[in-house]
């Protein structure tokens, strides 16, 4: 199955959420999938009718390590303890959808940055790498479904 790119904005937005820090190894080893397990048990008890996109952010992303951040768009701290909140400017991204029987991630990033450079796009890591954006219930890639964003100008 083929992917399909498209450009999308995203307005102005405060993202309420937690941060996480450190290495491909440690996501790997499923860190960055209990901390999205995490917020979606809070959401889930703290909002049971809500089924908002869950927002995970990469960052300052290095040979060994990166920064991630997981939320949603608001102010609402009953999902977290201790919330962090972060600002976005309105944005524009090429985008995608990931589904399980995709294949890896990374290989589908890989072929987005492929795509972008074709189509004469500029990638804008000033502020961020990635932005996916994960529906009620996600799971994990090999089994749900995420929209896989690179920002551009």
């Amino acid at each position: 199955m083929e992917a399909l790119y498209e450009i999308v904005e995203r307005p102005a937005q405060r993202i309420t959420g937690r941060t996480w820090e450190g290495t491909f190894v440690e996501a790997a080893d499923g860190a960055i999938h209990r901390l999205i397990a995490e917020a979606q048990e809070h959401r889930r008890i703290s909002h049971p009718r809500d089924r908002s996109t869950l927002i995970g952010l990469s960052w300052d992303v290095r040979p060994e390590s990166f920064h991630y951040f997981v939320g949603y768009v608001g102010e609402d701290s009953s999902t977290f303890d201790r919330p962090e909140h972060m600002d976005l400017p309105a944005m524009r991204f090429a985008t995608t959808m990931h589904h399980p029987e995709g294949g890896d991630v990374f290989v589908q990033y890989r072929k987005m940055y492929d795509w972008i450079d074709a189509a004469g796009y500029v990638v804008d890591n000033s502020r961020l790498h990635y932005r996916e954006e994960y529906e009620a219930g996600f799971v994990s890639p090999s089994a749900s479904s995420l929209r896989m964003m690179i920002p551009i100008r």
